[in-house]
């Protein structure tokens, strides 16, 4: 039994898992340039000052309830049930 044409297959396997890995290797680069070069246009973001909100506690001795809201809200409690409402101040 002849041996060549086995050893000329498995040389031939060889040189194409060589050549699909050295392509691999190649379009994977060229995805890594593309993304880096990406981040590098990419623009930092910018400071945006956040807006200054004060609080206000509510303390309910009656309910035993406490929390903090908002102050541009305006607080409307129930005489006689557990109910508080918040309205937007004009």
């Amino acid at each position: 039994m002849k041996k060549a044409p086995y050893v000329f297959l498995l040389l031939l396997t060889v040189v194409l898992v060589f050549l699909i890995g050295f392509r691999s290797g190649q379009k994977t680069e060229k995805i890594n340039k593309t993304i880096d070069y990406l981040l590098s246009i990419t623009p930092s973001p910018s400071y945006s000052p956040t807006p200054s909100v004060s609080y206000k506690e509510y303390k309910s001795r009656k309910w035993g309830l406490k929390f903090t809201f908002p102050s541009n809200l305006k607080l409307k409690e129930s005489t006689n049930t557990a109910e508080i409402l918040f309205e937007m101040k004009k």
